[in-house]
């Protein structure tokens, strides 16, 4: 079983699961696969590798941000509404009554 860390073992089928939930982060970490697999490829200088890579970390941070603040906000949300249902899914209805002024035609609406 691989390691993770000293004292912690990853199941393979687990993080292969994981990522197979996620299918935008496993597109990513395949394309990094790929590219440290095919080093002879297009970057074969330093600099442009170093490029590459600072490009896919920040592309895949933003999304693990970016999925990170979808999970937590609706997390807030459902304990908001856990916490204090609230009851503005019921139409309001508006009592209004008119009085016609017989002289001049008008309207007048009050409540």
């Amino acid at each position: 079983m691989p390691k993770i860390s000293r004292d912690e073992t990853c199941d393979t089928r687990d993080w292969v699961a994981r990522l197979a939930a996620q299918p935008k982060m496993l597109a990513k970490v395949l394309a990094m696969l790929d590219w440290m697999e095919h080093a002879q490829g297009d970057l074969r200088r330093a600099d442009d590798a170093e490029r590459r890579v600072t490009e896919i970390l920040r592309e895949t941070g933003q999304e693990l941000l970016t999925g990170w603040a979808g999970q937590v906000a609706d997390a807030v949300t459902a304990e908001a509404r856990a916490a204090a249902p609230v009851v503005g899914q019921a139409k309001k209805s508006l009592r209004v009554t008119s009085v016609r002024d017989n002289e001049s035609g008008n309207v007048a609406l009050t409540h």
